[in-house]
């Protein structure tokens, strides 16, 4: 219900709120997806695959964004992310297809082209609850906002005892 809650308060507020950046096919440093893509908004459409139910200090996780969608996309433009961590360091792994914007773990243009993305997070050295928070599009291909997929979603993660 709290996840719930957050998700749409943080939706609500990136309909109201416009950020000094804004992304597109090169990258997307905000969560602000919503603004400009309109179309069906999926709650269960963002995976974090690698992420542990309880992580261990100063380790580091590869982690995996995939986007679960039937959506076909008539173009090379398939899709894009963006990321935001309260603790600890993400790190690129795919320079190509992944970078970090303003704070951002966010897709290339390059990554532009996919629906899944690599990268890694160190975890912080000290005990606390971290939070991933991703909003994500699911591109129909048209080069328009129209018809696309957003999804956003938030994983808490609790360290070891």
């Amino acid at each position: 219900m709290k996840r719930l809650i957050f998700l749409s308060v943080l939706l609500i507020i990136s309909l109201f709120i416009h950020g000094l950046t804004y992304g597109h096919r090169n990258s997307s440093p905000n969560m602000e997806c919503i603004n400009c893509h309109a179309g069906e908004l999926v709650q269960d459409m963002i995976k974090l695959e690698g992420l542990p139910q309880r992580y261990i200090p100063g380790k580091t996780y590869n982690l995996k964004i995939v986007l679960k969608t039937e959506l076909e996309s008539m173009s090379e433009s398939k899709g894009g992310f963006s990321l935001e961590v309260t603790g600890g360091k993400l790190i690129v792994k795919d320079k190509r297809h992944t970078q970090l914007s303003n704070g951002f773990l966010t897709h290339t243009q390059e990554g532009n082209e996919l629906r899944t993305w690599e990268f890694a997070w160190k975890a912080p050295s000290e005990r606390m609850d971290i939070s991933f928070t991703v909003m994500a599009v699911a591109a129909n291909g048209d080069y328009s906002p129209v018809g696309d997929m957003v999804g956003a979603t938030v994983y808490v993660v609790k360290p070891a005892r």
